[in-house]
């Protein structure tokens, strides 16, 4: 495999985010880059988060603290709660305001984020390929939303809990997956050197990773390959070839099918976008 160097991540600069909104709700994809804000929402916000970032924040308080997400990870920010979140890189991530009465009540104000619920990724990563091919369906990201803010009640009363197996996986053991990754992102990375670099056996890491992050290893990898690839299309003039090895896929045709089933879309029109 020929080796392309690839910019360091601080340096690639973030495409543009990508926004569509109706009476009721406004969906925003906000792509991987450095932050520092401080709002009161007028309406609720469910947020998702695909990638792990880590910062400071505060919620309804002036007490800031280090945060790291989990990758696929679910939040809650009511209406009229203060917030304040700061990230020297950030993460991609979905953001939701939306104008739903069931939303409302004793359970609804208090807030929550890192939570792990499967139905919430499949949910939101519809809603990501819907604005990442430019031509939105209207209903299908509104069924999308409804399925999200039923995650949200499910957590607020208690009806979904983190499994324990979860708690293995720690944000230092994150941390270092995900310094292995971006290390070594165009070469072959394996179970065993991911599981030595935690301390967990092989089988153990698998399982524990997969309830804390919602991915198995092999599928997070996938995902953390097409997030670079991603900024690579929108930041370099790198050919699709080229792009392909430098983030560990085989080929230019091994990349685009991998595209075209997690996102519903292929590089070159991306690209264009």
């Amino acid at each position: 495999m020929n080796a392309v160097t690839i910019p360091n991540a601080n340096r690639i600069r973030s495409a543009p985010f990508k926004r569509f909104s109706t009476t009721r709700w406004t969906v925003e994809l906000l792509p991987r880059h450095a932050y520092e804000v401080a709002y009161t929402p007028q309406q609720a916000v469910v947020g998702f988060a695909f990638e792990s970032q880590s910062g400071t924040h505060a919620f309804a308080s002036d007490r800031i603290r280090p945060f790291m997400s989990k990758p696929n990870s679910l939040a809650y920010v009511p209406a009229g709660c203060t917030v304040f979140s700061s990230s020297d890189e950030g993460g991609e991530y979905l953001r939701v305001t939306t104008i739903d009465t069931s939303l409302s009540g004793s359970s609804s104000q208090r807030h929550f984020n890192d939570f792990i619920d499967p139905v919430a990724i499949e949910a939101a990563q519809v809603i990501r390929t819907q604005l990442l091919i430019g031509e939105p369906a209207t209903l299908l990201i509104e069924e999308q939303i409804i399925a999200l803010s039923e995650r949200v009640k499910r957590v607020l009363t208690g009806r979904s809990t983190e499994p324990k197996l979860a708690r293995s996986m720690t944000s230092a053991r994150l941390r270092a997956i995900d310094a292995i990754i971006e290390s070594s992102l165009g070469e072959e990375i394996t179970i065993k050197s991911m599981a030595d670099a935690v301390g967990l056996s092989e089988a153990f890491f698998i399982r524990a990773f997969k309830a804390a992050t919602g991915k198995s290893p092999h599928s997070y990898l996938i995902d953390r390959r097409l997030a670079k690839a991603r900024a690579l299309l929108a930041t370099s003039r790198f050919d699709l070839r080229e792009i392909a090895l430098a983030v560990g896929f085989s080929s230019h045709a091994h990349m685009t099918a991998a595209f075209r089933a997690r996102l519903g879309i292929v590089p070159t029109r991306l690209r264009q976008g």
